[in-house]
């Protein structure tokens, strides 16, 4: 995590008994920004990307007077907020190869054909979606939560699942933005942990329309983000990254976005021939094999989850019922 060299994370905090506010991380202190680095305007984190091109050194100098104690806070004494609140949320389906590959070939297989047989068309078909577009669609940010927040199983939900994501921070408005250029717009980059109810998302009523997204998807507490977000030039190569959920202390995902079927700047490029994109926007990436449909087992009253990607933090939900 950010040390003194001027590396750092941003982050949204509240302190046990008092109001949230942006802060500056820096190994485990936090200090909280005040109104000299937006004049004039409360500081939030999508304020500061907002700004971002004429606050980003101004961030790091004060990342690197973190060992000086004047105006820094002990991370263990707050609570941790998600990192942000973006206007928009959009995010990748089925966007690793391994996953894909894996859900093409049980379905062939179903249909009647030998193992060699099956892969062979799954191959082939992951091919064919790499010189397509990518499969986007739309989050909402009420199903945000904290990366230490309890994440609430809704009642009648029997198949609730886990899908750790590297999730790109907007950081300068993008609209029709060539994939060459689009890495020039992602800010920072943070977790997600996009969970999601199986059974409603494809119940039989609307598996003729493409599954039900919004219902599955974007339940209150769905999508724990952060606990930060960390600035593109401390990561360096996103697609290096390791992700990694495990459930109860048990590793069930672990890949890296190298990959991916379409990369994080094809994702924004496409994202922004959509929509608009605007600072603070979170473009979600995918999530690699071995969520709950891949393990047969999914989200129970009790269990622990926890998605983590290197170099930017890890999330620890406790499940709970409704």
């Amino acid at each position: 995590m950010p040390q003194r060299d001027g590396r750092f994370a941003l982050g949204t905090f509240a302190a046990k008994d008092g109001d949230e506010f942006a802060g500056l991380v820096a190994g485990d202190r936090v200090r909280p920004l005040d109104d000299g680095i937006l004049p004039g305007r409360p500081v939030t984190v999508r304020g500061l990307l907002e700004q971002w091109d004429a606050v980003l050194p101004r961030l790091g100098h004060l990342a690197g007077t973190s060992g000086d104690g004047d105006g820094w806070l002990d991370l263990s004494a707050l609570r941790v907020l998600p990192p942000l609140k973006p206007r928009q949320i959009i995010q990748a389906g089925a966007n690793y190869r391994a996953h894909l590959f894996e859900m093409a070939s049980a379905k062939f297989t179903a249909e009647g054909m030998t193992e060699d047989e099956a892969a062979g068309a799954a191959r082939a078909e992951i091919r064919r979606m790499a010189e397509g577009r990518p499969f986007l669609f739309i989050g909402l940010p009420a199903a945000m939560c904290g990366p230490y927040d309890d994440v609430v199983l809704p009642q009648g939900a029997s198949q609730p699942d886990w899908e750790v994501e590297l999730t790109a921070v907007i950081g300068r408005p993008a609209r029709h933005v060539p994939v060459e250029e689009a890495l020039d717009h992602v800010a920072a980059y943070t977790v997600c942990n996009d969970i999601s109810a199986r059974d409603w998302q494809f119940s039989p009523e609307h598996r003729a329309l493409g599954g039900d997204w919004l219902r599955a998807k974007n339940q209150p507490t769905f999508l724990p983000t952060g606990p930060f977000i960390v600035p593109a030039h401390v990561l360096g190569d996103p697609g290096s990254l390791q992700l990694t959920m495990s459930l109860n202390g048990q590793v069930m995902q672990d890949d890296t976005p190298d990959d991916m079927v379409h990369d994080v700047a094809r994702l924004v490029a496409e994202a922004s021939a959509s929509v608009p994109l605007f600072p603070g926007d979170l473009i979600l990436t995918g999530s690699p094999r071995g969520n709950g449909g891949h393990w047969n087992r999914f989200l129970r009253p009790g269990d622990v989850i926890e998605a983590a990607i290197g170099g930017i933090g890890a999330q620890r939900n406790r499940c709970v019922s409704t």
